[in-house]
């Protein structure tokens, strides 16, 4: 079996696209819902939903900065 650091320079080889999905089926490995009660996994769900559908509009970070400073005046 290859050690971490082999699969590490060997992924960092690969074409940027690649990397990116690589990144994000490690990230999605790394999510234990199981740490969730039922409520908050039915909130998680609904949220993604109303991502999905565009009932709501997602912020930027930059959005939401903003909109902070506001708030704290």
């Amino acid at each position: 079996m290859a050690s971490v650091t082999d699969i590490i320079n060997d992924a960092l080889t690969l074409p940027r696209s690649d990397r990116g999905y690589l990144a994000q089926k490690l990230i999605e490995s790394l999510d234990d819902r199981d740490d969730f009660t039922d409520e908050e996994k039915a909130t998680l769900d609904r949220r993604s939903q109303e991502m999905k559908d565009g009932t709501v509009e997602p912020l930027t970070l930059e959005q939401l900065k903003q909109q902070v400073r506001v708030n704290l005046g």
